[in-house]
């Protein structure tokens, strides 16, 4: 475990040397641009040539221009040479270690991948080796079986006081009811610390300082009011932890392969590159990469894992209440819940909507979704459903009764 370490310190090393030569080659470049620009505008104006003391003003600015090209250029030398070095360094080390004949000179990926892989293999290792393991829960179903596999593991090892449970509270303008208590409660169950990081002003003031909606392409729903929240926390853990050597900090996410085709192409282990500095190597695990939604339901039957109630309503997900990424038909259903709940949020996000003038979706308007949601509303009437219908559906009439008694008797 500590060569291992060793030489993914020396990719995290190598990664920030070739990061920190492209952006010294791209401020290189703007200088560049900077100084002919200033050239250009000395040779060819002619109210410049017309008045001494722009002229030499013009001048002035040229030369800064231009030794800040210089400097520009220098630093792109130093860390061109910089990440040569660091490169070298790692395939120095690595290939003793290298897997099989002739693999040595294989790509930095390639060698972290192969690195990672190994220890995503032996889950137990890494969790002995971890000096703290996050796990990130939005208490949907997914990051409820990702706890509940990483408790387990831990609790196994003797290391279950290394765990803790992170919420990214999105505020009840953006979430379903009930979810941040769902998460201590869960957090609670497993005996593990909880900590909520708090969004300020939730998604919708987020929308409305940015007068757009978050989309596919920008999702800083997820950015700005999750990962952006959850961040400092590594460098507070790392403080606290207070060790002589670089710090091990294992982050759990729930995220699984059948989701999307972005998600499948995850890998179970990776280290987080913005995350991990000299002080801390911070390692983005994915525990259930590999489960499909049916084992993710027979896991929370199994173990009789309370989940949130929207998901008995046939809400998908447990994201925002009207997420940019949901189907037309989810969130039709999500509107019909908010009447089903008492929840005025239907109202306000068409508010903001028509106060910002920009669309929730580039074809679909939230306006539009509520009004499909009262068209759906008069012919079927208002929405139903009972507590284990998740289960009913994705495991059975049998095993969802019994897993309803199962937790009756917990409560």
């Amino acid at each position: 475990m500590s060569t291992r370490r060793q030489l993914l310190e020396v990719i995290r090393r190598a990664h920030q040397a070739d990061a920190a030569y492209t952006a010294a080659d791209r401020a290189r470049a703007r200088a560049a641009k900077a100084a002919a620009a200033a050239h250009t505008r000395i040779t060819h104006d002619p109210q410049l040539q017309a008045g001494a003391d722009e002229l030499a003003a013009a001048h002035a600015a040229h030369a800064g221009l231009v030794r800040r090209e210089q400097e520009a250029r220098a630093k792109v030398r130093r860390t061109f040479t910089a990440a040569r070095a660091a490169n070298r360094t790692l395939a120095a080390l690595y290939t003793p270690h290298a897997p099989g004949r002739g693999t040595g000179g294989q790509r930095r990926s390639g060698v972290a991948a192969s690195l990672l892989g190994e220890l995503a293999e032996t889950p137990r290792e890494l969790i002995l080796a971890a000096d703290k393991i996050v796990v990130s829960t939005s208490a949907g179903k997914d990051s409820l079986v990702c706890g509940q596999r990483v408790v387990t593991l831990a609790a196994e090892a003797g290391c279950l006081d290394k765990v803790v449970l992170v919420h990214a509270d999105l505020g009840e303008e953006s979430e379903w009811p009930g979810v941040r208590e769902l998460a201590q409660r869960q957090a609670e169950r497993w005996g593990v610390e909880f900590i909520v990081v708090q969004a300020d002003r939730g998604l919708l003031g987020l929308v409305e300082k940015r007068k757009m909606w978050p989309d596919a392409a920008r999702r800083l729903c997820t950015s700005t009011l999750k990962r952006d929240k959850i961040a400092p926390l590594f460098k507070q853990i790392t403080d606290v932890l207070g060790l002589d050597e670089q710090a091990l900090i294992l982050s759990a996410l729930g995220i699984r392969a059948a989701e999307s085709p972005a998600r499948a192409r995850k890998l179970p282990l990776a280290i987080d590159m913005r995350a991990s500095t000299g002080q801390r190597m911070v390692l983005t695990w994915h525990p259930i990469l590999e489960l499909s939604e049916a084992d993710v339901w027979q896991q929370i039957a199994d173990a009789a894992l309370e989940y949130h109630p929207v998901y008995d309503a046939v809400i998908p997900r447990l994201s925002c209440v009207f997420c940019v990424l949901a189907g037309r038909d989810v969130l039709v259903r999500a509107v019909r819940l908010c009447w089903a709940l008492g929840l005025d949020l239907p109202t306000r996000y068409v508010a903001l909507e028509e106060h910002i003038g920009h669309k929730f979706r580039e074809k679909l308007s939230v306006a539009e979704i509520v009004a499909e949601a009262a068209r759906v509303e008069a012919e079927e009437g208002p929405l139903v459903w009972a507590r284990g219908d998740a289960l009913r559906r994705h495991v059975g009439e049998e095993a969802a009764a019994d897993y309803l008694r199962r937790l009756a008797l917990a409560a």
